[in-house]
């Protein structure tokens, strides 16, 4: 049996500001079930590596792939319905409701022209709702919300639209630590139902905690693209951050990774 292309990846890609390359032959892929997470320090383009990925930034050379297909030759309604993103901020619409701005997410499934979500839409409301734990908020009003409730809207409104592939920009940043654990954890729940997940994460900790494969990113270019069970990945971590870190392992064998702060 011939075995499935990556969901998503993409081969070569450069991309440039002003003469300066800020994405430097980059090549890596994102399977189904599989919750894959960049790390980096700021300016290392992390983030314009996500919007060329989501086809919202024009790359100079090279090529991106949804299921093998170039991302160049699928309409754009369609690419919409199978990749989802969220961007690090996010303005908060003013006078809706948590399942007004959900039901926004269906928009590329609305038939040319249609004002409104079907039952159908209002159903996959209800459900996405249920699944990130906010069920009976449909009629609170999104101000109303905690900063870990508003994320899981968010990510309510991205999974409403049943995509193949979810791409998160720094999705814990300026949670508390209890919301940030929730969130991962219900991103590791979402990847069991064969989505691919691509996040960009602050926290190493949490990101080795959670994700099945790390890539370091150093001025545009991988430095290292490893799974978390990787022996060296400390190391790794350590030179693309440029700050020793730590590993401590508990009794089953899983470990976590903190800077050396003395």
């Amino acid at each position: 049996m011939t075995p499935r292309p990556a969901v998503l990846s993409c081969l070569d890609v450069w991309i440039s500001y002003f003469d300066q390359t800020v994405i430097d032959g980059i090549s890596l892929e994102v399977n189904r079930g599989e919750l894959v997470t960049i790390i980096g320090q700021n300016a290392s383009g992390k983030s314009t590596l996500l919007r060329a990925l989501c086809n919202l930034k024009p790359i100079d050379a090279g090529a991106v792939y949804l299921n093998g297909e170039s991302i160049d030759m699928i309409p754009e309604r369609d690419f919409a319905r199978q990749v989802a993103f969220l961007p690090q901020s996010l303005s908060v619409p003013m006078g809706l409701t948590v399942g007004d701005l959900v039901l926004r997410g269906r928009t590329p499934h609305y038939p040319k022209y249609a004002m409104r979500g079907s039952a159908e839409d209002h159903a996959e409301v209800n459900r996405v709702l249920d699944q990130v734990g906010l069920g009976a908020s449909s009629d609170r009003d999104l101000n109303s919300l905690s900063g870990g409730e508003l994320q899981r809207v968010w990510i309510a409104f991205a999974l409403v639209r049943n995509p193949e592939v979810l791409i998160l920009d720094e999705p814990t940043s300026h949670l508390d630590a209890r919301y940030q654990k929730q969130l991962m954890e219900l991103l590791v729940d979402l990847k069991k139902q064969d989505i691919a997940i691509l996040t960009v994460l602050h926290d190493v900790s949490l990101a080795v905690a959670f994700s099945d494969r790390l890539i370091g990113l150093d001025q545009g270019a991988i430095a290292f693209d490893r799974t978390v069970k990787y022996g060296n990945l400390v190391e790794d971590i350590s030179r693309v951050l440029e700050i020793d870190m730590e590993s401590i392992r508990d009794s089953e064998g899983d470990f976590s990774v903190s800077p050396k702060w003395r």
